[in-house]
């Protein structure tokens, strides 16, 4: 794991030195860079493999091409053993090198043989054009920006703002979804002409700009299809096929020269992997799981994590979470040009992941095990839309939309299928009157409707609604959301961190299953409960879907340092979010009573981080 930034000028440069120190906690271990044509290259390396010959830019052999790297190649092995056999030769054992030959044999087509998570830019001497290229399912970030006279990119948006010299406008509609879906559909940012390359995406960009071009070379959705058609007609899998795929997912995603760990949060998919790990052998696994005492309104999930560690017998590290980290973290996660981070379970994640990195340099997770086999509740409750939504219509306006009910209720109510599943995963700690005042401002409400039609428009007809939505939240919610939080606060850490359930070999797979196979009732990821049902406790088998929540409005209202911050950021003479709100509908958020409920906790803390972040990306100059 490690940083990548750069550029590509108009014409061919000679010297071009870089800052990298805002992306040094990406790779503490080394840094570099190097002027190649018209591109400069630069690089942080967290070491994970090959730890005395992977220093990176790297060339290959015959210097035709060189590569800044971020991620781990799994299958790199393989790949070596098939491009030797081809008669390339090779001057390290790190998977980086393997990227390089995959490219000089293969092209960009090359990239979808690569089994992993990455994002890269790699200068090609023989035409002088650079690629950038991102991982199928986006579990690493890249960032970029085209400007008259140069193309950027970095692994975080920070970084690239800096590089270019300027902060550009706020994208008031990447705001205004942030607030209201959690984040911003498609490849748009919080900032005018800052993009994300989209997963499994190649950005060619030729010698001196003279042409920018996206090259698609892999897809979920196609590989999902291409199961779904394999597997027509076929038997239900039986539960050791379904624990054998996990089972390889996972020692795949151990591959490294350092010490290795794993989150358990005592939910299912991260006892999986746990469980998993624990049979790799030498010595117990680390594991580690956060938690919190003394609250009235929330339950720790500690116990559930004690029970599988007991299970599985990993030694287990508990990391107890208190309002001053909230007060002391906030800042900075949400108070710089990469913010706002905007749900309280990033402070609990950036606070464990400190933690973990005292002991190791890789973790595992469960990340992307829901959307695979079908664990959130929407999923089973939305194939009866047809029947609930008229009940629904009735009884949202009762239930209001700060509540789990709400939302739900919210969703059923809706026909239209784009609008529907969108509602499922919608925020309730989107402040009414900023959204409106954003609207107001430009903000475009039916951008994202858009992507989403767009997309659901391109899946194969004869898919389920099921894996239409899961096809969506993996080419979403995500890369978007979740995939892209987790790398940021395991990386201010400087520990990398891996999701084995997002794999090419099993999420597909997962997908392409049945409905029948992958729900019973309300229930989801049934295939991943009957194969492990031998191996964990039942408290967690049986245990529904429960997000990480925290006391939040009894430490707002409670804690006088944690109070006394968000106050002293909302009601400031100068706040930012003055442009949108006003006092009054500001002090009603800090409120007694608005912070008695968790929907009123959230409103105000969505509000405190936001005012965080502006207060960083305001636009302005940042070079003369």
């Amino acid at each position: 794991m490690c940083g990548i930034l750069g550029t590509v000028h108009d014409r061919e440069i000679e010297r071009s030195p870089l800052d990298l120190r805002a992306l040094q906690h990406r790779g503490p271990d080394a840094q570099g860079s190097q002027v190649r044509g018209s591109a400069v290259l630069g690089h942080t390396r967290l070491s994970i493999i090959d730890l005395s010959g992977g220093a990176q830019p790297m060339s290959d052999v015959n210097g035709l091409a060189t590569i800044v790297f971020n991620g781990e190649i799994y299958n790199h092995a393989a790949l070596r053993r098939e491009l030797e056999a081809a008669g390339q030769r090779f001057a390290t054992h790190s998977d980086t090198e393997v990227i390089l030959g995959a490219y000089l044999a293969w092209g960009e087509a090359g990239f979808a043989r690569l089994r992993g998570m990455y994002a890269f830019a790699l200068h090609d001497r023989r035409d002088g054009r650079t690629v950038l290229a991102r991982d199928p399912f986006g579990i690493k970030p890249l960032y970029w920006m085209h400007t008259p006279r140069a193309l950027h990119f970095a692994s975080e948006m920070g970084a690239l703002l800096d590089l270019a010299g300027s902060r550009p406008a706020l994208d008031l509609t990447s705001v205004m979804e942030t607030l209201t879906h959690r984040y911003a559909y498609g490849e748009y940012t919080l900032y005018e002409g800052v993009r994300r390359l989209a997963p499994g995406t190649a950005l060619v960009i030729a010698d001196r700009l003279d042409m920018v071009r996206p090259v698609r070379f892999a897809s979920v959705a196609d590989e999902v299809e291409r199961h779904r058609l394999a597997g027509l007609g076929a038997p239900a899998p039986t539960s050791a096929e379904v624990e054998e795929r996990v089972l390889d997912s996972v020692s795949h995603h151990t591959i490294a020269d350092v010490p290795l760990g794993c989150f358990l949060s005592g939910g299912l998919d991260s006892s999986v992997v746990a469980q998993c790990l624990s049979r790799e052998g030498g010595g117990p696994l680390r594991a580690y799981s956060v938690g919190f005492q003394g609250a009235q309104s929330e339950v720790s999930e500690l116990p559930h994590a004690r029970a599988v560690a007991a299970a599985i017998g990993a030694d287990l590290r508990e990391i107890e979470l208190r309002p001053a980290d909230f007060a002391d973290l906030a800042p900075v996660l949400s108070g710089s040009l990469n913010g706002p981070f905007a749900d309280p379970a990033d402070i609990a994640m950036l606070k464990l992941s400190l933690a973990a990195a005292e002991d190791v340099k890789v973790v595992l997770s469960g990340e992307g095990g829901d959307e695979a086999f079908a664990g959130y509740p929407k999923y089973a409750v939305d194939r009866h839309a047809g029947l609930l939504g008229p009940a629904m219509g009735t009884v949202r306006g009762l239930l209001g939309r700060r509540s789990r009910l709400g939302i739900a209720a919210n969703a059923l109510a809706e026909r239209d299928r784009a609008v529907r599943w969108m509602r499922w995963f919608e925020n309730d700690a989107a402040p009414a009157g900023l959204v409106g005042a954003l609207r107001q401002g430009g903000a475009q409400p039916g951008r994202a409707c858009a992507w989403v039609e767009d997309r659901l428009a391109q899946y194969p007809a004869g898919w389920s609604d099921l894996q239409r939505m899961q096809v969506l939240d993996l080419e979403s919610w995500l890369p978007n959301n979740l995939l892209s939080r987790g790398d940021y606060t395991t990386m201010q850490a400087s520990i990398e961190q891996r999701v084995p359930m997002l794999d090419l070999a099993l999420t597909p797979w997962a997908v392409a299953l049945p409905d029948r196979v992958k729900l019973r009732g309300l229930r989801g990821k049934m295939p991943v409960r009957r194969a492990f049902a031998p191996h964990l406790p039942k408290q967690v088998l049986d245990r529904p879907k429960s997000g990480f929540r925290l006391p939040l409005g009894e430490w707002l209202r409670g804690d006088p340092g944690l109070r006394d911050m968000a106050h002293d950021h909302l009601l400031a003479p100068g706040a930012a979010l003055r442009q949108w709100m006003t006092t009054a509908e500001v002090q009603d958020l800090l409120s007694p009573e608005a912070l008695s409920s968790t929907g009123g906790a959230k409103l105000a803390w969505t509000a405190l981080c936001l005012e965080l972040w502006l207060g960083a990306a305001r636009p302005q100059r940042v070079l003369a």
